[in-house]
């Protein structure tokens, strides 16, 4: 009656490796897979998650890719054009998630000004919504994302 269930053997080496970290660790328990509890988490984790880093770096990379073809929309733009394409691509804020991810992006506002003078995407639209109506580019979205008319002090050279 009990034959069909196998007994729990004893591996013959009282030593294996935690295919969590790699480390080589003595088995405490006939069962034990891990060298520690938090490696069994950590492996836990990541099966019910999956390793998404491949995945975060694919996303990342489709984000700056973006952001370098709108800069570089706005500055193939003739000059005297350049608020009009600008107007034109924060029309898309109200329906687009990602535009707006790029917009209020803290790495693209950090980074320090080229010697050309060109601006990225989000310090470009900041400067746009800062003369245009004395707003940030934050509280612009905010705005226009409330459905409310954008009003600050418009500041005009």
């Amino acid at each position: 009656m009990f034959d069909a269930v196998d007994p729990i053997v004893m591996p013959q080496s009282d030593t294996t490796v935690c295919p969590a970290c790699g480390t080589s660790f003595k088995l405490e328990r006939s069962n034990q897979t891990y060298c520690s509890r938090p490696c069994q988490r950590k492996a836990s984790r990541n099966a019910a998650r999956g390793d998404r880093s491949a995945e975060n770096k694919q996303r990342s990379w489709k984000h700056y890719e973006r952001a370098a073809r709108l800069k570089e929309m706005i500055y193939s733009t003739p000059p005297q054009e350049r608020l009009g394409m600008m107007q034109n691509i924060l029309s898309f804020i109200p329906h687009d998630a990602g535009l707006r991810n790029i917009l209020t992006d803290p790495e693209l506002h950090g980074m320090p000004p080229r010697a050309d003078s060109r601006m990225n995407i989000a310090k470009a639209a900041n400067a746009y919504t800062q003369k245009i109506f004395g707003l940030s580019i934050g509280r612009y979205i905010k705005a226009v994302r409330t459905g409310t008319e954008p009003n600050g002090i418009a500041v005009f050279d």
